[in-house]
């Protein structure tokens, strides 16, 4: 049987605000986030502190925007699955020949 273990709804915020942070086009402000998100914004801008230190986000012009680190993992991640792909592709081309 899997154990169950209960979510930390501070990591849960955290989570949801690099992900907004993420699909929006243009830098956003802490008041933006807190808005779109339903969140107080002091709990938004403890959060963004915290991201900030880590360099998952960084500061753009009194808005904020996806830092190197996350934009680091992206891509690290994206080259693992064109690793993979790669090999797959090959595998598939031995079966075919």
């Amino acid at each position: 049987m899997t154990k169950s273990y209960t979510r930390i709804q501070s990591d849960m915020k955290l989570i949801e605000i690099v992900e907004h942070l993420l699909k929006e086009l243009d830098p956003q402000s802490g008041a933006d986030i807190a808005r779109a998100l339903g969140m107080p914004h002091a709990t938004v801008m403890s959060h963004l502190a915290s991201l900030i230190d880590a360099k998952w986000v960084v500061p753009a012009g009194g808005n904020y925007e996806p830092g190197p680190r996350l934009m680091g993992m992206y891509s690290a991640y994206k080259l693992g699955l064109q690793g993979k792909l790669s090999k797959i592709q090959s595998e598939l081309e031995t079966l075919e020949a």
